[in-house]
């Protein structure tokens, strides 16, 4: 038995509120970095691990998406062809472009933080912890609209172009409001549980069991979610472990339940981008389920 019950429920805990306080220290100081130079102009976004309460102590670096209010991404690819036309017409372009801004923003940060804090990524603008707070990952976004036909918005989100060109939408409200819940109706499980296993596969990564890239946290708290809740009411971590890592092992085999799996948001498909396989999923539930029950 690698795991005691006392070891598991450890890894069932939040970091510390000393921890805690060092991400919201970074929030806020990458906030009031970019008001200086955006005003209200932008909405700041809280995303990731740390808004969603599944954050551990070796991943608690913090992400915030920087939203222009004066600019969005249009989804049209759910209308007629008669609205998508009709959609065309009405639409005006612009001269400022997503490059522009993230370049802007780079540059807030930069004035903000020094050059040698500031670290211009695929996808992101990285500012370095130090001892007063962790890293943070500022992601300049426009807003993402979904329509469902000429003029309704089915979905609000956020997106983004990378530097490799790649397009990227999240929806981060509709995620987090998906979480709370999941996590009430498991009476505190399912957020706990995401925890064990994001301790596990750091555990599993520091031992060499486990390749870094094998399996994002994001990944396991989207598989997580999709497990019945009540999977979760169990008289033991042990218990709700075996439970949960089993229901998702036996599902990723099954190629019809796999595909029915959504990203926490409930508006992205967890498989059916081509990003992510069952067989990873797979693959960790196993290697975690040895770990944690046996």
């Amino acid at each position: 038995m690698n795991m005691t019950e006392e070891q598991i429920a450890q890894w069932a805990k939040p970091p510390s509120e000393t921890e805690d306080q060092k991400c919201l220290n970074a929030i806020q100081q990458a906030t009031d970095a970019v008001r200086a130079s955006f005003g209200n102009s932008v909405t700041i976004v809280r995303q990731g691990s740390h808004r969603n309460r599944t954050n551990i102590r070796v991943d608690s670096d913090v992400d915030i998406a920087v939203v222009h209010n004066g600019y969005y991404f249009p989804d049209i690819s759910g209308l007629s062809q008669a609205d998508k036309d009709r959609y065309h017409a009405n639409s005006s372009s612009t001269d400022y472009t997503f490059a522009q801004f993230k370049n802007e923003v780079e540059q807030a940060l930069r004035g903000a933080f020094g050059q040698a804090s500031v670290a211009r990524k695929n996808k992101c603008i990285r500012v370095a912890g130090n001892t007063n707070r962790v890293s943070a990952d500022v992601v300049p976004a426009f807003e993402h609209r979904r329509f469902s036909s000429y003029g309704v918005i089915a979905a609000e989100g956020i997106e983004f172009i990378a530097d490799d060109s790649a397009r990227i939408v999240s929806f981060p409200d509709q995620h987090y409001a998906n979480g709370v819940k999941k996590n009430t109706d498991t009476k505190q499980g399912y957020k706990s549980m995401v925890r064990i296993l994001k301790r596990t596969r750091a555990h599993l990564i520091d031992t060499g069991k486990l390749a870094k890239d094998a399996i994002s946290s994001h990944f396991i708290e989207c598989l997580v979610w999709n497990v019945p809740s009540d999977y979760f009411a169990k008289n033991s971590w042990r218990s709700v472990a075996d439970f949960v890592t089993s229901k998702i092992w036996n599902d990723m085999r099954d190629a019809a339940l796999a595909n029915d799996y959504a990203e926490v948001s409930d508006l992205h498909w967890l498989f059916r981008g081509g990003k992510r396989t069952p067989k990873q999923a797979e693959d960790f539930m196993l290697l975690a389920w040895t770990h944690l029950t046996r």
